[in-house]
């Protein structure tokens, strides 16, 4: 049986999709530039999820800074949300991360994104603080730690 989708490194060729779920998904969406930049950058690492077409589903990134990793975004769009594509995404960075020697990962995730938080935490990332303001006047980050 074939799966419903695969986990791979993304292409130049999958940014304009990526842009287009980012904006799917977030309220203040990163720019179709942005990820160019993101893609030309050699600390940068991002992921897509396809489906059995080859269509990008999700995508998920992180940076590498000194001996960290940074989850910059993670982002899935609406027909393929609560299907495991979020938590392959973060499993392959999370290898990835291994494989780049770093010892921990980190991120940031909106207080009110319950879904996400719930995932970060069944695999196996820590509370470690809040951020205030983080993502607009009343809304408040909450930071996670993985230890690897």
């Amino acid at each position: 049986m074939k799966p419903l989708f695969t986990v791979e490194k993304y292409s130049l060729e999958d940014l304009h999709s990526i842009a287009e779920i980012e904006k799917e998904c977030f309220e203040k969406p990163w720019s179709y530039e942005s990820f160019c930049m993101e893609y030309a950058d050699k600390h940068k690492f991002y992921f897509v999820a396809k489906n059995e077409s080859g269509k990008v589903i999700g995508y998920g990134g992180y940076a590498h800074i000194l001996d960290e990793g940074h989850i910059m975004n993670i982002g899935v769009t609406k027909d393929y949300r609560g299907k495991g594509v979020a938590k392959a995404i973060v499993a392959k960075m999370i290898g990835s991360a291994r494989e780049n020697g770093i010892g921990a990962i980190t991120l940031e995730v909106n207080d009110a994104n319950k879904p996400a938080i719930s995932l970060y935490e069944k695999m196996g990332f820590e509370f470690s603080g809040l951020r205030p303001h983080y993502y607009g006047w009343d809304s408040v980050a909450r930071i996670y730690w993985l230890y690897l």
